[in-house]
C-alpha cells in the first residue's frame, strides 16, 4: 500500500535550508533503501555522502512491531549511558518529504527528534534530525528484534564505516 505524500514537510521550499538526517535504522542498508525508494517513486540519497556519527544519551529499544520485518524494530529511548551509532547525512530541504515518508512520520509511527551527533572520526558536533517511535505506537515492553532488521543494520553499518564495537553489539542481537 502506498501512502499519500501530503503535509507541510512535503511542501518545503526548495530554497530553504537543508537538514542533516541521523540514520540509525534500516535506511543504513543501501540495497534495502534503494528497493523501498523504487517502490515508492523516490531516488535514494547517496549514503556515501554521510558521516559515521554517534548519538549519546540514547540507546536502541526494540519496541516497535513490524509486519514487514517480521518482528520488533528499533526506536530511540533516552538513556544517560546510552550510545547509538549511525550516519549523519546532509539532505536538501526538498528531501524532507522522502525522509518523513521513509521514517514513517507520515503514518504517525515515528516522529522527528532534534539531536546533536558527533562524527566518529572526531570533529564538531552536528545538529541533526533523528526519528523515534511515537509513544502510542510502541509496545509496552521491548520484544526480540526482527532478525532481518538487525541483519540490515549490520550490513549497512559495516558498509558505511560504523565502529566494530557497534557492529558487535548489533550482531549480539541476532
Amino acid at each position: 500500500m502506498k501512502l499519500p505524500v501530503v503535509g507541510k514537510a512535503h511542501e518545503a521550499d526548495a530554497a530553504s535550508a537543508g537538514f542533516t538526517w541521523f540514520i540509525y535504522g534500516s535506511s543504513l542498508d543501501a540495497d534495502a533503501f534503494a528497493h523501498w525508494a523504487k517502490e515508492h517513486g523516490y531516488r535514494p540519497p547517496d549514503l556515501a555522502r554521510g558521516v559515521p556519527s554517534r548519538l549519546t544519551g540514547y540507546r536502541l529499544s526494540f519496541d516497535v512491531m513490524s509486519r514487514f520485518w517480521g518482528g520488533a524494530t528499533a526506536s530511540l529511548v533516552e538513556d544517560p549511558a546510552g550510545v547509538v551509532e549511525g550516519l549523519a547525512l546532509p539532505m536538501p530541504a526538498d528531501a524532507r518529504g522522502l525522509v518523513d515518508h521513509k521514517e514513517g512520520a507520515i503514518s504517525g509511527l515515528y516522529e522527528p527528534l532534534p539531536v546533536e551527533v558527533t562524527p566518529l572520526a572526531g570533529g564538531a558536533p552536528v545538529v541533526a534530525i533523528a526519528y523515534r517511535a511515537a509513544a502510542s505506537r510502541r509496545l509496552p515492553k521491548e520484544a526480540p528484534p526482527a532478525r532481518a532488521f538487525v541483519e540490515a543494520l549490520v550490513r549497512g553499518g559495516e558498509a558505511l564505516g560504523l565502529s566494530a564495537a557497534w557492529i558487535a553489539q548489533l550482531r549480539a542481537r541476532l
